[in-house]
């Protein structure tokens, strides 16, 4: 019996390292995303580009993001778990340092779409790690602590730029955090597997991706996710922008709003974890985007800035658990097997969606008006509720 406890309790603190890496690099990882926002003025000026230019910047990111997802399932199969997140996150470590040192705009594209394939490879592995081993709960989890990191990127770039650095500064420091990481991968690779059943049949097994395809659903809920992610990237990309230039806020005090957005999407997704697995997730769906709708309309009000704000907060702290419980529901909806695909596939239309809506919204706003961000925000996410009811009626959602 002590050998059996001990195997046991050995057994259980290799889980907890793996959930404490997952979670410390998904935040690490959030740190950039929350960074960009803010430090894009000052790469804007570095290269004396238009505003608008940024969504060509998340296009880039996109490219890399949306083709490594989309075959992570590949990777998988063929590398296992383990050395898939270690080769991914040392690709990352590339990634920031290139950004950091960058001579200029074209390289920087380069940079950024290289690094965004490491990304997509990695986040959808994870994910897939996450959606078979552990319940919604870590799952939302794990996801918050990309919004908590998102929380902690305009602080960041604002603490580099008050001590008299330039946004470069911002990029060396994540590339030293991120080699932190990618040494922890490289420690306990032979610790991951694919499979909840901890053996290599599923990857022998797994179907192909145009079996995936056609399984019912998978489409529907791309496009959902796509347009989704798209309303948290422009609400993270653009809010800050209009404050600062087009509503006559402070810079610093639109950094902190903004960095006020990326903690209520963290505080969304801590909450929610407490109490996932004790709710109906299709219902949970429902009031969450109904909330957001509410809050693009808040966010719209320019005349008040605390309604504004307010508005703004509650997108974030509602829209922040729906994209994990999709991520979680999908080994429940389609089968392990699938899942090793879907998941990627998913994870290719919420990298598209975080890219290319910004940039669309930022090319319409260039010619009409940065106000348009509010009523995009109510009025994609209505439509989002309609895909969902769709795919409700379809096939019923259920908790992996």
């Amino acid at each position: 019996m002590t050998g059996f406890a001990a195997a046991g309790k050995r057994g259980n603190t290799a889980r907890q390292i793996r959930i404490a890496l997952a979670f410390f690099s998904f935040a690490a990882g959030g740190i950039t995303g929350g960074a960009i926002g803010v430090a894009w003025l000052a790469i804007r000026d570095t290269w004396n580009l238009p505003t608008a230019s940024l969504g060509i910047l998340l296009l880039a990111m996109t490219s890399g993001f949306l083709s490594g997802s989309f075959v992570s399932g590949y990777f998988v199969t063929r590398l296992g778990m383990g050395n898939t997140l270690f080769a991914c996150s040392a690709v990352t470590t590339l990634g920031l340092l290139g950004f950091a040192l960058a001579p200029g705009w074209l390289p920087l594209i380069v940079i950024v779409a290289l690094s965004g394939t490491g990304k997509g490879i990695f986040g959808a592995s994870m994910n897939l790690y996450f959606a078979t081993h552990f319940n919604a709960r870590l799952m939302n989890w794990l996801h918050a602590c990309f919004a908590l990191g998102a929380t902690l990127g305009p602080f960041a770039v604002q603490l580099t730029s008050s001590a008299g650095y330039d946004w470069r500064s911002t990029w060396f420091v994540l590339a030293l955090v991120q080699v932190i990481v990618s040494a922890a991968f490289y420690s306990t690779r032979t610790c991951w597997h694919t499979s909840s059943r901890m053996d290599s049949s599923i990857e022998l097994e797994s179907p192909t991706m145009l079996d995936t395809l056609r399984s019912p659903n998978v489409l529907l809920a791309m496009l959902l996710l796509f347009i989704f992610t798209g309303i948290e990237s422009s609400a993270g990309n653009w809010s800050y922008t209009l404050f600062s230039e087009f509503r006559a806020i402070e810079r610093a005090t639109a950094a902190t709003w903004l960095g006020l957005y990326w903690g209520s999407f963290s505080l969304g997704r801590i909450l929610y974890g407490f109490i996932a697995d004790r709710l109906r997730a299709e219902s949970s769906i429902r009031i969450l985007i109904m909330l957001v709708v509410l809050g693009g309309l808040m966010f719209s009000v320019r005349d008040s800035m605390i309604v504004s704000m307010t508005g703004l907060m509650l997108v974030g702290l509602a829209q922040a658990p729906v994209t994990p419980l999709f991520y979680s529901m999908t080994p429940g909806r389609l089968g392990e097997k699938h899942a090793t695909n879907a998941i990627g596939f998913q994870m290719s239309a919420t990298g598209l969606g975080f890219s290319v809506l910004p940039a669309l919204l930022g090319a319409v706003a260039d010619v009409s008006s940065y106000e348009i961000l509010g009523p995009f925000l109510a009025a994609s996410a209505m439509l989002c509720l309609l895909l969902f009811n769709r795919i409700a009626r379809s096939k019923k959602l259920q908790p992996a």
